[in-house]
């Protein structure tokens, strides 16, 4: 039809081709942006997740790269981004207030809101319907799905009425979850600054009387406590404290993948599998995919107890923390908990290590660290008394964040069931 809008068999209804709806949609530079350690926000596939956009551990570039990467197209509030490939299809709108420049593999896709509003967009984009047409959109027979543009500007989008209705009912589950994740960044910001006061600063709160921490006691090192010369560290730590490795206080497994050449190391999916650790929650609640027994079995992937430590090796690291049991592929390294050290201890103090293993990464293609130079980390070794009041103190954040990211996880999977009965005329908005 002369307005590109027809009829679709599957989808029962009015459908128009993206193009016809958009502005422009404008593929991202593919170069590697110049990262820097503030500047100009770069948003990575990683970001993007269930539809939306979490920058809760953010990337930056400088001013000129920044230019650069806006010159085709500068996104701004309302418009949506695509992923291409790793993954493929992953979406989100961009919210009022953030500046940003797109990472490598994705699309920045702008809406005509004369023809159709940025949030209804999203959520036809993340239906079933839209969804398998961009999963069979891959016709390159490379590797690695990819998504073309042609192929992108050509899928269709359906249209229906009451799409308005339908974008502020599943508005308001993604105000929920965006207000989830608003607490547990304030949450883990407090966990973070409990850390750099206790075994940073070391002004942990210390009754001098006693000789042991205390809630109500006097901070540590500001207030006269004994500090000693430590020559490993070149620092002085409090009396009694110690220095160690990663290696040498914990166990730490890097993962593997089972040869996908064998079905039945894939099927039945009995085992949670993650392919990387670049997950921008604070805890995984769910797994990238499932393997079998026997994959577990044969190959070097073993199965991490919840509440281990996760890192990413390559390219940007970043570290999470398993909230199920799971395996991870070889770009993972997982640091398990002990006795003493919980993942309210570990957490943070490799968070706070990133920085320097970054600037230790090696290779051209994909900049990484190997688990040797992860497990000569060092670290301080509180005493017993000062690490249980830690823990007493900050686990029951950790335990909280976990709690959100669980309710998120399902209000998403609400949100995910109610979309297609939605845009189907299943279920009706009165």
């Amino acid at each position: 039809m002369s307005n590109g809008i027809k009829t679709n068999k599957v989808f029962h209804g009015k459908t128009a081709p993206l193009h016809k709806l958009c502005i422009s949609i404008t593929d991202c530079h593919h170069s590697t942006p110049k990262w820097s350690e503030g500047g100009k926000v770069v948003v990575r596939n990683f970001n993007i997740k269930d539809g939306k956009l979490d920058l809760s551990n953010p990337s930056y570039t400088n001013e000129e790269t920044y230019q650069e990467r806006i010159s085709r197209a500068k996104p701004e509030a309302g418009d949506l981004i695509i992923t291409r490939e790793a993954p493929m299809g992953e979406v989100c709108v961009i919210p009022e207030g953030i500046e940003c420049c797109l990472g490598q593999r994705m699309v920045l896709i702008k809406p005509d809101p004369k023809k159709i509003e940025s949030k209804y967009l999203l959520y036809a984009m993340l239906a079933e319907f839209v969804q398998k047409q961009i999963n069979q959109s891959d016709k390159t027979g490379s590797i690695v799905s990819n998504l073309r543009i042609p192929l992108l500007k050509d899928i269709e989008i359906p249209l229906i009425d009451g799409a308005e209705q339908i974008a502020a009912v599943l508005s308001a589950l993604d105000a929920k979850i965006d207000c989830n994740n608003q607490i547990n960044a304030e949450l883990e910001s407090m966990a973070k600054t409990l850390y750099d006061y206790w075994f940073v600063q070391f002004d942990f709160p210390f009754d001098f009387a006693s000789g042991k921490p205390a809630q109500n006691g006097k901070p540590y090192k500001s207030s006269g406590g004994k500090m000693v010369y430590n020559p490993t560290l070149k620092r002085a730590i409090p009396a009694g404290w110690k220095d160690s490795t990663l290696g040498e206080t914990f166990k730490t497994h890097l993962g593997g993948t089972p040869s996908r050449a064998k079905k039945e190391y894939w099927t039945p999916g009995e085992v949670n599998w993650l392919s990387s650790a670049e997950n921008p929650s604070t805890f995984v609640v769910d797994p990238d995919e499932q393997i079998s027994k026997s994959g577990l079995q044969n190959s070097a992937a073993k199965l991490l107890p919840q509440g281990t430590v996760i890192l990413s090796i390559v390219r940007y690291l970043r570290a999470s923390i398993l909230g199920i049991e799971a395996a991870t592929n070889q770009s993972v390294v997982g640091v398990l908990e002990t006795d003493k050290f919980q993942h309210c201890f570990i957490y943070p103090y490799l968070v706070r290590e990133i920085p320097r293993l970054m600037a230790l990464r090696t290779g051209a293609q994909q900049p990484h660290i190997n688990k040797g130079v992860l497990d000569k980390s060092r670290l301080i070794i509180p005493d017993d008394a000062t690490l249980e009041a830690y823990t007493n103190l900050v686990a029951p954040l950790f335990l909280q964040i976990k709690n959100y990211h669980q309710q998120s996880r399902e209000l998403t999977q609400l949100r995910d069931w109610l979309l297609p009965m939605l845009m189907n005329g299943q279920v009706r908005v009165a």
